[in-house]
């Protein structure tokens, strides 16, 4: 693991492990602000593995896919893209800076590069630019997302710069529930094993590229990402159904619905060019109110 801290934030990075962030600590008091899971041993995420079936905490970078994705046409005809994408399950090299670091990816697979580079800035923030190229000669149908599982605490709020009659898609949930009640900012409160779990998108660009959790003792957690670039938002509330945890999850994303030929289907857009690079910045830092 390579960890990074300054006199705020510590954050671990597994780079044999799809340079996932685990973990993510105030170093004031300790406070852990990511998901961990609750088994002894941590479960790595093989090639050909389920996501489900491994750790499901942190923060992993979803990419090129969320669900399995086979296209049915051009250079990958026939390839399915991994469960919640090919970057969450292979290791990445590193390369170390002056309080930095940078790890990278190249797919053989589905001929794309994957960069992120790390570093900690003077505000005590910490910054990630993302660089993912098509190295191939056809586009590449694609989509980036953040899966960021956070701490659940009752009394937690997700903060967003969507107003609350923002258009939404639920992406699973209760089926006894109609998604137009469920809560968009709060979870209902922890029920071991069979808590409420849903997921929705909003379907319009974020306005601001500003979002987080602002949490009862005053804290918030808050990242800042490029919106231009990566417009979107998906929240995941886990009240306990899934693997009896309780948790957040912030998914900023390139597009909705989880997979590039459904969000073409509701026309967005997820082609990268052959040779195109789109880069972008997230930062994360934690404040008080």
């Amino acid at each position: 693991m390579m960890v990074i801290k300054n006199e705020i934030l510590e954050a671990g990075f597994l780079y044999e492990d799809g340079g996932k962030l685990v973990s993510l600590k105030d170093v004031r008091d300790g406070q852990e602000f990511l998901a961990q899971a609750t088994g002894e041993e941590y479960l790595a995420l093989d090639y050909d593995g389920d996501y489900v079936s491994s750790e499901c905490s942190g923060f992993d970078d979803m990419f090129p896919t969320i669900d399995p994705y086979t296209p049915e046409s051009g250079p990958f005809a026939g390839k399915t893209y991994p469960d919640h994408g090919e970057v969450c399950r292979v290791p990445m090299e590193i390369a170390l800076h002056r309080n930095a670091f940078t790890l990278s990816f190249r797919s053989d697979e589905f001929r794309y590069t994957y960069q992120k580079d790390v570093s900690l800035l003077n505000d005590g923030s910490l910054e990630i630019v993302y660089h993912i190229r098509n190295t191939g000669t056809d586009p590449f149908p694609a989509l980036w997302a953040g899966h960021c599982m956070c701490q659940g605490v009752d009394g937690a709020q997700v903060f967003t710069s969507y107003g609350p009659k923002t258009p939404r898609v639920v992406m699973f949930g209760p089926d006894d529930e109609d998604p137009d009640t469920l809560p968009t900012e709060s979870l209902t409160g922890y029920k071991r094993g069979e808590g409420w779990t849903y997921k929705f998108y909003y379907l319009e660009k974020m306005p601001e590229g500003r979002f987080g959790i602002r949490y009862p003792d005053g804290k918030k957690l808050c990242m800042q990402v490029d919106f231009q670039k990566v417009p979107y938002l998906g929240v995941w509330f886990n009240n306990g159904a899934f693997k009896d945890m309780y948790n957040i999850a912030l998914e900023p994303c390139t597009a909705p619905y989880d997979a590039p030929d459904r969000a073409e289907e509701h026309g967005y857009e997820t082609l990268i060019q052959p040779g195109q690079t789109v880069t972008f910045v997230l930062k994360i830092s934690i404040q008080k109110d």
